[in-house]
């Protein structure tokens, strides 16, 4: 009898034990459910944002008017951002007053009882030309007070939109209540894209003006008359367009990005996947160990949870891969820093490879090319700035993909397109070559393609800057070379060169 308790005694002990083991590890698995809904809850986030800054600029250009820009954007904020309400506030003829001009989300009688809703807004919000929060964590100052009661939101971010240093509006957006988990409480993510989407408007507006005065230029040389005279407007017009370059650059990008963002969803969809059937296993597993250990069966439970810690790791591997994804992708998106750093050209090359070609797929559903990749793999990292040869790798590969496409579509089903990323390791020197068999570029305009704004795209489909930017990305930026070799109607090869010291 002695011997029978003391077994029942040891088994409850270990019951006991493998009990609190079982406990831990479901605390362990409702964290890493948590670090995963919060993942995908970023990772929306950036989607739509990146989504909405996409749609703005297909759907606005130089000729819009900002009264008409401006009800579209809250428009397009309400609908992709998740917010309850937007408004846009307009500066009057008095100082620190601004006036509601639009505005979207509200009840249809709430403004109808006042004819005009002016708010104040301090001279010091207005000339540092940042963007101001408000939420639990940042209740509003005295100054904000009265945008916050006048506007009916609770918790808004309120975004000045710049033009030439003067806030020519401010777009106010917001909750009326911080509706967690479905809608997170706004954050510094939020500010970010907000702050973005007044940056392309404001670069709409300097790019407006940018035309405007090449057509002033235009005129002057065409009159031809009173030149000393006009001198000096003359040079206060390039200075003018030296500073808005930095503008046309971010346009550039930001139509690189837009590109990359349904290849960056296709890429990104992956690891998604890997992680939610990694945690439904792991659930089958941790409820088939409790079954286990509620027999007695030690051997099976200590063997499946070998078997969920492996889930564990891949859960985390394909994690930290949807983690590079989007940092990969704001790194793409933000201001290069212009310091050079150690980068894996073979890892850059591939990637962009495969997210220009899901980018084009998504738009075309109909498209479909050969792709091939041939890295040298003795290529050791390279000192480069990688935002900026990624810029210039992605662009050609999009051009080499424009070029099969179109050929595909003016030949019968005998042609297959085919783009070809390849590197090579040289004497001193590392070479990145993009080929297609294209249709090749007329010589005629060979001289011209490296030429800002030379584009053989048609009219609206192209800036014209891709090319030049890449050129002076390499041979400015890098001490490298861009170079082409092409042959009409059988295709393209761009090579760089770029020191490998």
């Amino acid at each position: 009898m002695g011997d029978d308790r003391d077994q029942r005694e040891e088994l409850n002990r270990e019951i006991a034990y493998y009990k609190k083991q079982l406990d831990q590890m479901s605390g362990d698995s409702i964290r890493h459910d948590y670090v995963v809904t919060t993942l995908r809850q970023e990772l929306k986030q950036k989607k739509n944002a990146f989504a909405v800054l996409t749609m703005l600029q297909q759907q606005f250009s130089v000729t819009t008017p900002l009264d008409v820009l401006l009800p579209e954007t809250i428009r397009a904020i309400n609908t992709r951002l998740g917010m309850d309400r937007s408004a846009v506030l307009v500066p009057t003829s008095s100082s620190q007053q601004f006036r509601l001009s639009h505005w979207h989300g509200y009840p249809r009688e709430h403004f109808s009882a006042t004819e005009s809703v002016e708010i104040s807004v301090d001279d010091n919000y207005i000339n540092s030309g940042q963007p101001k929060l408000v939420n639990q964590k940042n209740p509003p100052d005295d100054r904000f007070l009265e945008m916050q009661k006048k506007l009916g939101l609770n918790f808004f971010i309120a975004v000045p939109v710049m033009d030439q240093q003067k806030v020519v509006a401010i777009i106010v957006s917001g909750r009326q209540i911080e509706r967690l988990p479905f809608s997170p409480p706004l954050d510094t993510g939020d500010v970010d894209t907000l702050t973005a989407i007044t940056a392309l408007i404001s670069s709409i507006l300097q790019t407006k003006r940018t035309m405007e005065l090449q057509v002033e230029k235009a005129e002057v040389e065409k009159e031809n008359v009173a030149i000393a005279a006009q001198r000096d407007i003359l040079e206060k017009t390039l200075t003018e367009l030296k500073r808005t370059q930095t503008q046309l650059i971010q346009q550039e990008k930001m139509a690189s990005l837009g590109e990359l963002t349904a290849g960056i969803a296709h890429e990104i969809q992956n690891p998604l996947n890997f992680v939610n059937n990694f945690s439904e296993v792991s659930n089958e597993l941790l409820d088939e160990m409790a079954n286990e250990l509620a027999i007695g069966n030690k051997q099976s439970a200590v063997e499946i949870v070998s078997d969920v810690k492996q889930n564990l790791e891949k859960i985390l591997h394909h994690g930290k891969r949807a983690d590079a994804i989007v940092k990969g992708m704001l790194q793409h998106s933000r201001t290069s820093s212009g310091q050079k750093e150690p980068t894996d050209i073979n890892a850059l090359a591939d990637e962009y490879l495969r997210l220009a070609y899901h980018g084009l797929r998504a738009k075309d559903k109909t498209f479909n090319a050969k792709f091939e990749i041939d890295l040298d793999t003795s290529i050791e990292k390279i000192n480069v700035v990688p935002q900026e040869i990624g810029r210039v790798i992605l662009n050609l590969i999009n051009n080499a993909f424009y070029t099969v496409s179109e050929k595909k579509r003016q030949l019968d089903g005998t042609y297959e397109p085919t783009v070809v990323i390849s590197t090579r390791k040289l004497e001193d020197k590392i070479e990145v070559k993009v080929k297609d068999n294209g249709n090749g570029i007329p010589q005629k305009v060979m001289e011209k393609i490296f030429q800002p704004f030379f584009t053989t795209k048609p009219t609206g489909q192209g800036t014209g800057l891709g090319l030049s930017l890449s050129y002076d990305i390499i041979t400015k930026g890098h001490g490298g070379e861009l170079r082409v070799q092409t042959k009409e109607g059988e295709g393209s090869e761009f090579i760089i060169q770029l020191p490998s010291s």
